[in-house]
C-alpha cells in the first residue's frame, strides 16, 4: 500500500478513536486486569495489520474477517482504521461474534470445534487471526490455515500470530514451566511443533481439545508453502504485543 494512504489510515483511526464499550463476560479483558493493558494490545494488532499493509500490493481493504474474534479486543480497533469496510466476526462463542457484530457493526459468522467444517465468507481483502493457532495442534493448524487461506479474494492478505521460539525459550528458561510443560517442549525440540490440551476444567466452550502450541519459524512459513498460489510477505518474531510471532502471507 502507498505510503500517502497508510498515513490517511493511521490518521483516520486516531481522529476517530474506538468504541471503548467491554463486554461483561471479555476474559481477555478480565485476565489484563488494567484498561492499559487491553489497550495496548488491541492496539498492537492494529499496528500489526498496518505494518503488513505497507509491505503489500493491497491498496484498498473493503472485507476484513477477525477471525477467532473473542469479545473485540482487537476489533474495534480494525473497525476504527476502516470504518466503511464490511467486517465478519467470527468464534466460537456466540456472544462474541454477536457482541462484535452488534458493538462494531459487521456479521456474525459462527465457528465451529471441528476445522474441517469450517464455512467462511469469500472474498476477503484482509484475515487477522489472532491467538487461535497458538491453540492448537500442527496438523488442525493445517486445516485452519487452509479454510483461512481459501477465503481470501485475489490479493488478499492472511495475518495469524502463533507462539514460537521466543515462548519456547523463556518457558525452558523457568523450571517450573519445564516441568509442566515438559511433553510441549520435547516435541518442539524434536520435530518443530508441539501441542498439549488444557486441563479439562479451563477448556472454552465447545472446543473439547484446546490447549497451548509451539511452532518453529520453519514449521510456519511451511503452512503457506502447500499452496502454490500463497506468498510470504512478513514474519516477525514476537511481533504482536512482544509475544506472539506473526506471520503474512498473500493470494496470488
Amino acid at each position: 500500500m502507498q505510503i500517502d494512504k497508510l498515513v490517511a489510515l493511521w490518521q483516520g483511526y486516531r481522529q476517530r478513536g474506538v468504541n471503548p464499550t467491554i463486554h461483561p463476560d471479555d476474559h481477555m479483558f478480565k485476565s489484563n486486569l488494567l484498561l492499559d493493558d487491553y489497550e495496548i494490545v488491541g492496539e498492537s494488532g492494529l499496528k500489526v495489520i498496518h505494518s503488513v499493509l505497507a509491505m503489500s500490493r493491497k491498496e484498498a481493504v473493503y472485507n476484513v474477517l477477525d477471525f477467532g474474534c473473542g469479545h473485540g479486543r482487537v476489533a474495534r480497533y480494525i473497525r476504527a482504521m476502516f470504518p466503511k469496510a464490511d467486517l465478519s466476526f467470527s468464534d466460537i462463542d456466540p456472544s462474541c461474534t454477536d457482541f462484535c457484530a452488534t458493538q462494531f457493526s459487521g456479521k456474525a459468522v459462527q465457528s465451529t470445534a471441528d476445522l474441517s467444517q469450517l464455512t467462511l465468507p469469500h472474498g476477503m481483502d484482509l484475515i487477522w487471526v489472532g491467538s487461535v493457532f497458538t491453540h492448537i495442534d500442527y496438523k488442525r493448524m493445517e486445516i485452519l490455515f487452509d479454510k483461512l487461506f481459501q477465503a481470501l479474494g485475489r490479493g488478499g492478505i492472511l495475518i495469524a500470530t502463533f507462539r514460537g521460539r521466543q515462548t519456547y525459550e523463556i518457558t525452558k528458561s523457568r523450571p517450573e514451566q519445564t516441568t509442566l510443560y515438559a511433553s510441549l517442549l520435547e516435541q518442539y525440540e524434536t520435530v518443530g511443533s508441539g501441542y498439549q490440551p488444557y486441563p479439562r476444567s479451563v477448556v472454552q466452550m465447545g472446543m473439547t481439545d484446546w490447549g497451548l502450541s509451539l511452532v518453529s519459524i520453519e514449521k510456519i512459513v511451511a503452512l503457506g508453502k502447500r499452496h502454490t498460489n500463497a506468498r510470504l510477505i512478513g514474519y516477525s518474531e514476537a511481533g504482536w504485543a512482544n509475544v506472539h510471532d506473526v506471520g503474512a502471507w498473500t493470494k496470488l
